[in-house]
C-alpha cells in the first residue's frame, strides 16, 4: 500500500471510530454533565431585571418568629387574603400545601375557604403522592379549598441528576387529570390569550393504571437573575400594614416559603454562589419567562448528533490536511466555536446545542491523529535505520552508550550517528573536489604544456599528440566534475538578481573562438526578454549558457547558424538554444540528461566529449526552480529551452 493510500485509510476509520462516538455520544447524552456545566455557565448570559408586578410574599424568618412555628393556623391565610384582596392584586399563587385537615382549627378552614372564594383569583397548589418508587395519584387541596379556589396548579419541580432544578413540567397529574403548572394557572387567569400558547400535547385519558402520575410539555426556565431577584416582602408586614395596600395594585403574587428551615430551598443554575433559590421564587420565575414567551429549548438529540457529527468530520477533514501546530489550533478553535455558538445561540436565539459531544470529539482527534502520524513516522525511522544499518552495521559509541535507554532515544542517536558520518563523507567528498579540481587540474595542465611545448619542436611524434588529448580529457573530465559538484551544493539562500540577457552575450563571447573556426554565425535576440531578471549564481547560470552554445555549434556543420532567443511568459523567463544541426532521434531523447551519455547520429563527425556537459545543464537548472526541454528531429536541428522563474515572481 502507498504512504497516500495508508494515511487514507487510517484516517478513514479514525474518522468511523470519532464521528460514530460523536454522534452516539450526542444521542444518548453520555456527557450530560459536561453539556449542564456549559448550559449552566451560559445561562447568566440572560439575566435581566426582574418585573416590577411579580411580588412574592414570604414566609421568612422574621415572620416566624412574630408569627410562631409552622405550620400556622389557617385563620392567618385567611387574613392575609383578606389583605391581598384590599390590594386588588390580579392573582394570587397559593405556594403552601393545603391537603390535611387542621383538626384544631376547624373554624379557620372554613375562614380561609370564604377568603379564597371572597378574591376569586387564588391558585392552589397540587402535588404527587409519593408512594414507594413511584409517585401515584394527585395530593390535591382539601374539597372546601379546592372548590373555592379560581384553579388548581401543580408545584413538581424535578431535580436534575446533579442535583439542579432548570425547568419544569407545563402540566402534570394522574391519568384523570393533567394540572397545569402553578405559575401557567396564574398566568391563565391572568392572561388567557398568552397562556395559550401553551397548549397541551398529551391527553388526560386511555392510560393504563388511571392514577400514574404523568408529565407533559418540559420547558428550561429562564431565570431573571440569582436568589433574590424578584421583589419579595414580608408575610407579617402584609398582616401588619407595614406594606401599604396600594403598593401591590395590580400585581401577581406568590405566597411560598423563604425561610431555611422550612425545606423549600433548591439549587439553581444561578446558585453559582452556593446560595439556594427558594421554590416561590422558582415558580415567579416560571411565570415571568411564560409570560415573556422566554423558555429556552434544547436541540432534540436526533438534530444535536447529526450536528456534532458533522463538525467532527470536518474537524478531522482538517487535521488531513493541516501540520501538526496548525492542527492543535484547529482542534482548539473548533471546540471553543462550539462552546461560543451554543453561547450565542443561548443569548439571541434561546435554544442550547450541547456542545459535549463536539468537545469529545475536538478533545480525542487531535492526540489520537498525531499518534497515528507518530506511529508512522516511527515506521519510516524503522525502515530508513534497517537501510543505515544494512549499508554500515558497526555500531558507533553514541550508539552503543544509547542502547539501554528509551526507544526513542535510541533511535535519536542512531540518526545522529548517521548525521554525523554523513557529514564526514561529505566533508571527504569535498575534500576529493578540491583534491580533483586543484591538485590533479595543476598536474594536467603542466603536462598539456609541456606536451605542446615539445610538439612545437618535433610534429611527427604522434605519440605525444596522443598523450596530449588522453590529457585534456582527463582535464575537460576535472572540470566538469568540478562544476557538477558545485551545482549540486549550491545554496539558494546565496542567489542574486541575475541579467540573462548579459549572461547570454558573455556565453556567446565564450563559444565565439569554436563558431568561428566552423563559420558558424551566433545571434541572440533579446527583445522579447527585456525585463530577463531571475535569481541565481551568475556562474552556475553563464554554464548553462555556454554548454547549450557549445553544444550547438559542436553538433552543427558548418555556414549555419545558431540562435539564442530570450522571452517571458508571465512568471517565468524562457531561453531558447536553436540550431541547424544534425537533429536527435526520438529513440535517444531519454538518454540526453544522464552521465556520460552521447548521441550521434550515422554520417555524423565525430565530436570529443565526456557527456557531462548536459547532466551540469539540467542539475544548475533544476537547484534554480526551473526546467529544461528539448524539441528535436533527424535532420532538422535541435532547440534546447530552459525555462527559469522570474525574480519578481519569486519575491512576490
Amino acid at each position: 500500500m502507498t504512504l497516500r493510500g495508508r494515511t487514507l485509510t487510517e484516517w478513514s476509520l479514525l474518522c468511523l471510530l470519532l464521528v460514530g462516538l460523536a454522534g452516539l455520544s450526542a444521542w444518548q447524552g453520555w456527557l450530560w454533565r459536561v453539556d449542564h456545566l456549559l448550559y449552566d455557565a451560559g445561562l447568566p448570559l440572560l439575566s435581566r431585571p426582574a418585573p416590577a408586578d411579580i411580588v412574592i410574599v414570604a414566609i421568612d424568618e422574621a415572620s416566624l418568629a412574630r408569627i410562631g412555628r409552622w405550620p400556622w393556623r389557617r385563620a392567618v391565610h385567611a387574613t392575609l387574603l383578606h389583605k391581598l384582596a384590599q390590594a386588588e392584586v390580579a392573582v394570587v399563587g397559593f405556594d403552601i400545601i393545603l391537603n390535611e385537615p387542621d383538626t384544631d382549627d376547624p373554624d379557620g378552614e372554613v375562614l380561609l375557604a370564604a377568603a379564597i372564594a371572597r378574591h376569586g383569583r387564588v391558585v392552589l397548589p397540587v402535588i404527587p403522592s409519593p408512594t414507594g418508587a413511584a409517585q401515584v395519584g394527585a395530593g390535591r387541596p382539601l374539597a372546601a379549598f379546592a372548590g373555592a379556589a379560581a384553579a388548581l396548579g401543580h408545584i413538581e419541580m424535578p431535580i436534575d441528576a446533579d442535583g439542579i432544578i432548570r425547568g419544569l413540567f407545563l402540566r402534570s397529574g394522574d391519568g384523570a387529570t393533567m394540572h397545569p403548572q402553578l405559575a401557567l394557572a396564574m398566568l391563565s387567569l391572568a392572561d388567557p390569550e398568552r397562556a395559550a400558547r401553551y397548549p397541551p400535547t398529551l391527553t388526560a385519558g386511555g392510560v393504563p393504571g388511571p392514577r400514574q402520575w404523568r408529565r407533559d410539555g418540559w420547558r428550561y426556565l429562564r431565570f431573571a437573575g440569582p436568589p433574590g431577584s424578584y421583589r419579595t416582602v414580608s408575610y407579617v408586614d402584609m398582616l401588619t400594614g407595614a406594606v401599604g395596600v396600594h403598593q401591590l395594585r395590580g400585581a401577581l403574587v406568590i405566597v411560598g416559603a423563604t425561610a431555611a428551615g422550612l425545606g423549600d430551598l433548591h439549587a439553581t443554575p444561578m446558585s453559582a454562589s452556593g446560595q439556594p433559590m427558594a421554590g416561590a421564587e422558582i415558580n415567579a420565575n416560571a411565570l415571568n419567562a411564560l409570560r415573556a414567551g422566554e423558555t429556552i429549548v434544547w436541540l432534540d438529540r436526533a438534530t444535536t448528533a447529526a450536528i456534532s457529527a458533522c463538525t467532527v468530520l470536518l474537524l478531522l477533514i482538517g487535521l488531513l490536511y493541516l501540520s501538526p501546530r496548525t492542527g492543535l489550533a484547529w482542534s482548539a478553535g473548533v471546540g471553543l466555536a462550539a462552546v461560543a455558538v451554543g453561547m450565542l445561540q443561548l443569548r439571541w436565539g434561546q435554544s442550547w446545542l450541547p456542545p459535549g459531544a463536539i468537545l469529545l470529539g475536538a478533545a480525542l482527534a487531535y492526540p489520537l491523529w498525531s499518534w497515528r502520524r507518530l506511529e508512522a513516522t516511527q515506521r519510516f525511522m524503522d525502515d530508513e535505520l534497517r537501510l543505515l544499518r544494512d549499508a554500515d552495521p558497526a555500531p558507533t559509541a553514541a550508539e552503543a552508550a544509547e542502547a539501554g535507554l528509551d526507544p526513542l532515544d535510541h533511535r535519536i542517536a542512531i540518526i545522529r550517528a548517521a548525521a554525523e558520518r554523513q557529514r564526514l563523507t561529505q566533508k571527504a567528498r569535498e575534500d576529493m573536489v578540491r583534491f580533483i579540481s586543484h591538485d590533479i587540474r595543476s598536474v594536467l595542465v603542466s603536462i598539456i604544456t609541456l606536451i605542446e611545448g615539445a610538439a612545437g619542436r618535433n610534429d611527427k611524434d604522434r605519440g605525444l599528440q596522443r598523450i596530449g588529448r588522453y590529457a585534456q580529457h582527463a582535464l575537460d573530465l576535472a572540470d566538469d566534475f568540478s562544476r557538477l559538484k558545485k551545482a549540486e551544493t549550491v545554496d539558494p539562500r546565496t542567489f542574486r538578481e541575475v541579467d540573462l540577457a548579459t549572461l547570454a552575450q558573455e556565453a556567446a563571447d565564450e563559444v565565439w573562438p569554436q563558431a568561428e573556426a566552423k563559420r558558424i554565425a551566433i545571434a541572440i535576440d533579446d527583445a522579447g526578454g527585456q525585463d530577463a531578471l531571475v535569481l541565481g549564481d551568475p556562474s552556475l547560470l553563464r554554464r548553462v549558457l555556454t554548454n547549450l552554445l557549445g553544444n550547438a555549434v559542436k553538433y552543427s556543420p558548418p555556414d549555419t547558424t545558431v540562435r539564442l532567443v530570450l522571452a517571458e511568459d508571465g512568471k517565468w523567463c524562457e531561453i531558447d538554444v536553436v540550431d541547424e544541426g544534425y537533429g536527435i532521434s526520438a529513440d535517444q531523447m531519454d538518454r540526453l540528461f544522464t552521465r556520460h551519455a552521447r548521441v550521434s547520429r550515422p554520417g555524423q563527425p565525430d565530436q570529443p566529449g565526456i557527456g557531462l556537459g548536459l547532466v551540469i545543464v539540467k542539475t544548475i537548472v533544476d537547484r534554480h526552480g526551473g526546467g529544461v526541454s528539448v524539441e528535436s528531429a533527424p535532420g532538422a536541428g535541435s532547440t534546447f529551452r530552459v525555462r527559469l522563474p522570474r525574480a519578481a515572481s519569486r519575491h512576490g
